[in-house]
Formats: structure tokens, C-alpha cells, sequence
């Protein structure tokens, strides 16, 4: 992008921007080290067993491919609306297809929400007999009203949070290096087992997408989109495998998988102190994760919404640059799904749209590059064969085999999902004809 163009982009947005580098990264790290590695690691070491690091491993290349993509297409487009303005320009004439992807991964967000309010309130539960669904509409609501006071004081106390839930995670993979066991694992051989380990903990690293949302509060999108965007997966992925690393020399992989807190239970018998310390950072980590979901979705809404994709409605902001409107419906439905309780099928909802949405942003990559190539990209994906970008499609590739691995019922809640945003985006459709 041209300083020019940059700068143009600067005064046309709604949006304040307030965020450096080290504010991008905050994010980054902080939407990727949620409660998901918190909650699923004991799923994955069932599946994965002693190889659990090789899952979290084969997780973060996942990851990447993917990330790269993202990081192309946030510097070409930075605007609020991500993957659906990414489609929008890779088929102008299917504009449908935009939307309705767009709409799934807006469910799958509030979904994702409501999926760590209801951890929060598990966790606060070892704390207080305040119920569970009471704790995550005060969470949501919080998070919500944190949202509306303005991007600058979120990201204030998200780098806070985020800096509890890291160290929380080094914290025990400190204990656990105390322990002859640690990194006896590397000497596993890789199984089958390894690949649906790796679909569980792919949850653990949703997230790092939602920085492309932040796109129009970047101060140099072009540079620091791109170096949030890898370096957070990078930190994020090295931290996991210590984790895998840790988690199997103090537990059994069958004892991880029988725990509902698999992390805190496995290092009680180094340090039963340790054990509670972490049980608290559970709690940092999952407020902050339905914080800056909420955030992130808010801009997608409103970006949306400005494109035309969503009623115009959204496409609001407060006098404190805030996306009220946007923020307001978004945390309508994440309200409405608290009653449901048992969320598991909806948080594997949330890791299965991803994945589509991952593999529709990859192909963007491809279809871009043929059909638009001298458009100015400040970041491109290297390697590239005869004009086809290697990396992209082995992205989609990746993301597509991973979607596979799901049990029935999430793909029973996908096609709910997809028909609750295929009458959605007919609805504005049909208001918005003249």
C-alpha cells in the first residue's frame, strides 16, 4: 500500500487508530492463548496420547498457512469485515457468497463467546456457588460494556490479561520441567491418532484470524498486520508444545482426558498452591478471550454492515469511535445461546466454521493472484509455482482435512448454523431491494 493510500484509508475510517505494533501482538497472542488450551488439551491427549506436543505442533502449522494468507489480504484490504470483504473481491459476482460465509463466521464468533463465559463461570465455581449461566451473562455484559467505552481501554486491559494467561502457562510448564518425564515424549513416534488430536487443539489457536478485524485501528496496517499476525502464532505455537511437553510428563494422557481441568489437576501433586494460582489464571484467560472475541466480532459486523453485506444499521459508531450497534447484536445472540449450558458441540461449531472460513480465505489468496495481480500488496505470501501461491493451497488443503474430523452433532449445528445465515443474508436481501 502507498502512503498515500494509507493515509486515505486513515481519514475514510470510522474507526480510531490507536493500535501499534505492540497493541497488535497483545491481541494476537492474547485471541490465540484463550481458554481453549485451557479446556481441550485433556480431548486431545486422549486422541493424540504421548504425542500431544505433535498435535499442538501440526495445530500451529495449520495455523500459519493459514495466517500467511491472512496477512496478504489484511494489508491489501484493511478494513473491518475480513474474510467477507476478502471474498467479496476475490468473486465480485457472487457477492451472496460473501455475505453468507461472513454471517456464519459472525454465529460461530458469538458462539465462541458464549462457549468461555460458561468456562468462566465453571471456573469461578471452585471459587463461589454463584451458578454458571449467572456468571457468563455478567461476563458478556461486562465485556460488552468494556467494548463500548473505546478501543484504547480494551486494549489496556487485554494486554494485562494476556500477560497473566502466558505466564500461567509458563508457570507450569515451569513445575513440570522439575520433573525427569519432561521431554520424554519428543521419542514418540508419530500415529493416527496425531491427526484428530490435531482437530481437537486447532480450537486452542482460533483466533489470530480476528486480528484482520482490527485492520482499520492499525496505525500501519501494511507493517504490523502481517508480523502480528506470524509472530503471535509463532509465540503462541512454541508456548503450546512446552505445554504438550509438560502436560504428559505429570499426568497420564488417560488422566488428562478424565479431568475437567486438566492443566491445574496435573500439577496438584507437584504444588497443590500452583494447582489454585493456575485455576485463578483460567479465570484471566477466559474473560479476556470472550473480551476481545466480542471486540473483534463487533468490527466484522460493522464492517459489514458499511459494505452493504449487513443492514445498515450496524455500521453506527459511538462518539467514542466505538461500533455500539454492532457490539449490542452481537451480544444479543451470544446471550441467547447461555441457556443451552452444555456448549461443547457449539464450541467445535465455532473450530468447524473457522476451518471453512480458513480454507475460503486461502483460495481468496489464489483467485487474487490470478484474476488482480498488479493490486499493491505490502505483504505476499512466498513461494509460488507458475503464479499459484504453493502456500495457500496447501493451507486450504490443511484446513479442509481438519473440518473432517468433527463428530456428527457439529456438523448437525453447521447446517443449522448455515441456514439460520442463509435466511439471514435473503432477508437483507430482499429489504434491500428497491
Amino acid at each position: 500500500m502507498t502512503r498515500d493510500a494509507t493515509a486515505q484509508n486513515r481519514e475514510s475510517s470510522g474507526l480510531a487508530r490507536t493500535l501499534g505494533l505492540p497493541g497488535l501482538l497483545c491481541y494476537g497472542v492474547g485471541l490465540i492463548v484463550g481458554a481453549g488450551v485451557y479446556s481441550v488439551i485433556g480431548a486431545a491427549a486422549h486422541e493424540a496420547g504421548d504425542a500431544l506436543w505433535q498435535s499442538l505442533a501440526l495445530g500451529a502449522l495449520a495455523a500459519l498457512l493459514t495466517g500467511l494468507a491472512y496477512a496478504e489480504l489484511a494489508t491489501m484490504f484493511p478494513r473491518a469485515g475480513a474474510e467477507s470483504v476478502y471474498l467479496a473481491e476475490a468473486f465480485p459476482q457472487a457477492r451472496w457468497l460473501s455475505e453468507l460465509v461472513g454471517a456464519v463466521l459472525l454465529l460461530a464468533s458469538a458462539a465462541a463467546a458464549t462457549t468461555v463465559a460458561l468456562a468462566f463461570g465453571g471456573y469461578l465455581r471452585v471459587f463461589t456457588d454463584v451458578p454458571a449461566p449467572v456468571s457468563a451473562v455478567a461476563l458478556l455484559v461486562a465485556a460488552t460494556g468494556l467494548n463500548l467505552v473505546g478501543m484504547r481501554q480494551s486494549t489496556a486491559l487485554n494486554a494485562v490479561f494476556t500477560l497473566i494467561e502466558v505466564g500461567g502457562l509458563c508457570l507450569f510448564v515451569a513445575f513440570a520441567a522439575t520433573r525427569s518425564e519432561f521431554g520424554a515424549a519428543l521419542a514418540t513416534a508419530p500415529h493416527v491418532g496425531v491427526l484428530g488430536g490435531t482437530a481437537i487443539v486447532f480450537f486452542a489457536y482460533l483466533g489470530f484470524e480476528d486480528l484482520a478485524n482490527l485492520a482499520e485501528e492499525a496505525k500501519d496496517p501494511g507493517r504490523d498486520l502481517p508480523r502480528a499476525i506470524l509472530f503471535g502464532v509463532a509465540i503462541t505455537g512454541t508456548l503450546y508444545v512446552l505445554v504438550g511437553l509438560a502436560a504428559v510428563a505429570v499426568a497420564t494422557p488417560a488422566a488428562l482426558a478424565a479431568s475437567s481441568s486438566p492443566l491445574s489437576d496435573g500439577i496438584r501433586g507437584i504444588s497443590p498452591g500452583a494447582a489454585n494460582v493456575l485455576a485463578a489464571v483460567a479465570l484471566f484467560s477466559t474473560a479476556n478471550t470472550a473480551l476481545i472475541v466480542l471486540v473483534a466480532s463487533s468490527r466484522m459486523l460493522y464492517g459489514m454492515a458499511r459494505d452493504g453485506a449487513m443492514p445498515a444499521l450496524f455500521a453506527v459508531v459511538s462518539g467514542r469511535k466505538a461500533p455500539w450497534r454492532a457490539a449490542l447484536a452481537l451480544l444479543g445472540v451470544a446471550l441467547a445461546l447461555v441457556p443451552l449450558r452444555d456448549v461443547s458441540a457449539v464450541a467445535g461449531l465455532s473450530s468447524f466454521a473457522a476451518l471453512l472460513g480458513f480454507a475460503a480465505v486461502d483460495v481468496s489468496v489464489v483467485v487474487l493472484r490470478r484474476t488482480r495481480p498488479d493490486l499493491p500488496r505490502p505483504f505476499r505470501v512466498p513461494l509460488a509455482i507458475r503464479g499459484i501461491p504453493v502456500l495457500p493451497v496447501t493451507g486450504a488443503v490443511a484446513a479442509l482435512a481438519l473440518a473432517t474430523q468433527f463428530e456428527r452433532t457439529v456438523y448437525v449445528a453447521g447446517a443449522v448454523s448455515l441456514a439460520l445465515a442463509a435466511t439471514l443474508v435473503g432477508a437483507r436481501r430482499l429489504t434491500a431491494r428497491p
